[in-house]
């Protein structure tokens, strides 16, 4: 019976000994995805976007959504008209203005959106959408993606040209 005693205590004195490793391993693997989870949660990846552009084939609208870094009021709608103005990342769907078209300013007041555009806009070039339906699909782009503006007031070149209630 001693014999077997003494094997007994050797035998919980070696778990004991490998238990120590296997916690401080256990408690690694949990503080490293800690770390990790709570890096990604911190890191900010942005906000999902829609688009809609014009179809090349059947002239509906074609639908993406990009990923843009979060910012907060009239830089937030400035950063999605730039985007807009890239055009759309598919073959099969048209810019909504000419090549170049960029924007010059873009800012809120009340329930109104100003956006002041280059005259890129007027010359018909690639496989751009029409202007007057460029413009239509420019405002319904705005409009669904922020719901509260009521008005959009489009310039080119600072000139008056579209208003829309």
């Amino acid at each position: 019976m001693k014999i077997e005693k003494i094997k007994v205590e050797q035998i919980k004195d070696l778990t004991k000994r490998i238990k120590g490793p296997r916690e401080i391993f256990c408690v690694a693997i949990a503080a490293i995805f800690l770390i990790s989870l709570i890096v990604f949660l911190a890191k900010t990846h942005g906000s999902r976007y829609i688009f809609r552009f014009q179809s090349v084939d059947s002239g509906r609208n074609n639908v993406e959504w990009r990923l843009l870094p979060s910012r907060r009021g009239a830089k937030k709608v400035s950063l999605y008209v730039d985007e807009l103005l890239l055009g759309p990342k598919t073959e099969r769907s048209r810019p909504i203005f000419s090549p170049g078209t960029k924007a010059i300013f873009c800012f809120e007041r009340g329930k109104t959106l100003y956006v002041n555009l280059t005259s890129d806009l007027l010359v018909k070039g690639g496989n751009a959408s029409d202007i007057m339906q460029g413009l239509e699909i420019f405002k319904m782009n705005i409009k669904r993606t922020f719901p509260k503006y009521k008005q959009v007031e489009i310039y080119i070149d600072n000139k008056g040209l579209y208003k829309e209630f």
